[in-house]
């Protein structure tokens, strides 16, 4: 099974992107593939919850060091995740909640065979960034809004050389479908 993750805005979503976001997690549940997520609200939760409907298994990546400031903190309940990775206790900037943003945000990218985005903002243009630095196959969920209107025109200005394979699809379950075959 791999881990494909989703990764996009928390705080701004529309019903329409909503939608899309959960067909997202279905569709990686029917592949057989396991979602990684930021194990936030907005449209990560989302495709949580369209993985879980179908039976998925959902790894989520908290910015928290303990199961009870992570509902506080995250607003999501830890028990949506069959596996839900904590910042470790002893971690120096445990209590800056925005520095362990940035600490889960390496951390469940890292994890990932492969990362989706889908709208974004900041939080998930560094995602993103990450996921190009670690040449990972990423998927990018096109029409959504955000960081991903903009991620044609990042790769052209910056020409980085990376092993990272980029994809652009506007359908959620195409875009799966994409991003499996190239994990096969």
């Amino acid at each position: 099974m791999k881990k494909i993750g989703v990764f996009g805005s928390a705080v701004d979503s529309q019903d329409s992107l909503n939608q899309k976001s959960r067909k997202l997690g279905e569709q990686i549940a029917r592949t057989g593939n396991s979602i990684v997520t930021g194990a936030c609200t907005g449209l990560p939760l989302y495709a949580v919850l369209g993985a879980k409907s179908l039976g998925g298994y959902s790894i989520g990546f908290s910015a928290t060091y303990n199961q009870e400031k992570h509902m506080e903190v995250m607003g999501t309940s830890p028990e949506l995740y069959d596996s839900i990775i904590l910042i470790p206790e002893h971690y120096k900037y445990k209590d800056n909640v925005e520095v362990c943003r940035k600490y889960r945000n390496v951390e469940s990218v890292a994890a990932c065979d492969a990362a989706i985005f889908i709208s974004g903002r900041w939080g998930t243009l560094n995602e993103l960034s990450n996921a190009y630095d670690m040449n990972k196959i990423i998927g990018i969920l096109g029409d959504t809004g955000g960081v991903t209107d903009h991620v044609q025109l990042l790769l052209n200005s910056f020409k980085k050389a990376t092993k990272s394979q980029v994809f652009f699809e506007k359908d959620p379950l195409n875009l799966i479908n994409m991003i499996s075959q190239k994990l096969q």
